[in-house]
């Protein structure tokens, strides 16, 4: 390893067990710094956390790390920051070597656009709880949950892809119980962006589990929608404590009205925030499906309150039956012809029963919608579905396309002729009797 400078680029051009050259730094916390580097074998651009060189004097603290990073190097989740390596090098520095991530962290989103919409935020806690379910599944609660460890990544089709960090590093630095005059707790930086986020049974120093993660999780929610936290009040680290022991905060459709938020979401986020961790969701995948739930009622009662379009089936048919009425009683066809489909130029009078939907009476709209057009009854020729059998009659003259009358309703001119004669035989017999009967008198 080559020896580091001193000041601000300390471990500049460093290598690491001869594996990872750190390259430039990315940021500073309490315990240690990033770095972006470059590990040397494969190429890959990797994060490196280095912890403070005073810290690597606690031989307990080295093991514990130790094994914590034989656990975190585990976790598989999409949504957990993938972890290369920890190890420690000869002078003693200990490091992690992590995927580097190209994103923003929730807390520079936060401090520029706050507050986020609930839903965007729901999204957001939902993805949080697919990495803590792996998490606590292998036993790792992970205790420093706040909106600096939380990434955000553009994906293809996700363009705020979750990444959680620092797994199990708030468990190791700050050990089995807290103490409120321990440096830990007084040191810049760590006090207010620590004890905020932290369970009431964690403050205490009692066992965790993954409930204690659901809590963060829960202040989280209430100040990226609120834009403040459950207790902005709360003066210094005592009074902080005082008020996650003690003080129940308002409901967050309470402390920013604007919020629009339902009151299944202010239930989801308040039960979060449960003092007794019994009274909390269970686990993660219990408040997951419950961000599901009030996401999915909130879009069911949007959906409901529109105004509804009428189907285009169910308005063709009313519309049918409006106009047309009942069909008329039809005159039964024979062979092929009742197998033969409705063409769309059927006459008004002769509705097809078997295909409502393609009724020529709906005309579309430009929103989309269907509305009926004026009904216009055509002069055409009945289709074949409906055609009446032929009539025996005489072959009928035409003059200018229009057919002559059939013989049922006028009369023939023969018929005419025959019965003046008739008549004209009757007068002739009834004057010759009368003459004859004169004559014999």
């Amino acid at each position: 390893m080559v020896k580091p400078r001193k000041g601000d680029d300390f471990y500049l051009n460093t290598v690491l067990n001869n594996r990872f050259k750190v390259e430039s730094k990315i940021g500073e916390g309490g315990f240690g710094a990033v770095y972006r580097g470059v590990q040397l074998a494969t190429g890959r651009k990797v994060a490196l956390k280095l912890l403070h060189p005073e810290m690597t004097k606690d031989e307990n603290l080295v093991a514990r790390f130790r094994r914590e990073g034989m656990v975190l190097c585990n976790l598989r989740d999409a949504h957990t920051i993938t972890t290369y390596d920890f190890d420690q090098t000869p002078d003693g520095t200990l490091y992690i070597a992590m995927e580097l991530l190209e994103g923003r962290s929730l807390h520079a989103i936060f401090h520029e656009q706050a507050p986020l919409e609930w839903k965007r935020v729901f999204k957001i806690l939902g993805e949080m709880c697919s990495s803590l379910a792996e998490a606590h599944a292998q036993g790792i609660v992970h205790r420093d949950l706040k909106p600096e460890n939380i990434y955000l990544e553009s994906r293809p089709g996700n363009p705020e892809f979750v990444k959680i960090l620092d797994f199990g590093i708030a468990k190791v630095m700050r050990g089995e119980s807290i103490d409120p005059q321990s440096p830990q707790l007084t040191a810049t930086g760590q006090t207010l962006g620590t004890l905020e986020y932290m369970s009431p049974e964690q403050l205490m120093g009692k066992a965790l589990d993954g409930r204690s993660d659901v809590y963060a999780l829960g202040v989280v929610a209430y100040e990226m929608i609120t834009g403040r936290l459950p207790f902005p009040d709360a003066k210094g680290p005592a009074g902080l404590i005082t008020a996650q022991l003690k003080q129940t905060p308002p409901p967050p459709s309470q402390a920013n009205p604007k919020a629009a938020l339902p009151k299944s979401a202010d239930a989801v986020i308040l039960k979060c925030l449960e003092k007794d961790k019994n009274n909390r969701y269970p686990d993660v995948q219990a408040l997951a499906r419950a961000l599901q739930d009030v996401v999915n009622h909130a879009g069911d009662t949007a959906a409901a309150s529109q105004p509804r379009i009428m189907g285009a089936d169910l308005l063709e048919t009313r519309q049918d039956n409006k106009i047309l009425g009942s069909p008329p009683a039809m005159p039964p066809a024979t062979g092929p012809a009742m197998s033969a489909p409705m063409h769309a130029s059927s006459p008004a009078g002769a509705p097809s029963p078997f295909a409502v939907q393609s009724s020529p009476h709906i005309a579309p709209m430009a929103s989309g919608a269907y509305a009926p057009a004026p009904y216009a009854p055509q002069a055409q020729a009945p289709s074949q579905a409906y055609a009446q059998p032929p009539m025996q009659q005489p072959p009928q003259a035409s003059v200018m396309g229009m057919h002559a009358q059939p013989p049922a309703m006028v009369a023939p001119a023969s018929s005419s002729k025959w019965i003046w004669w008739v008549v004209a035989l009757l007068v002739l017999g009834a004057g010759a009797g009368a003459v004859l009967a004169l004559l014999m008198k």
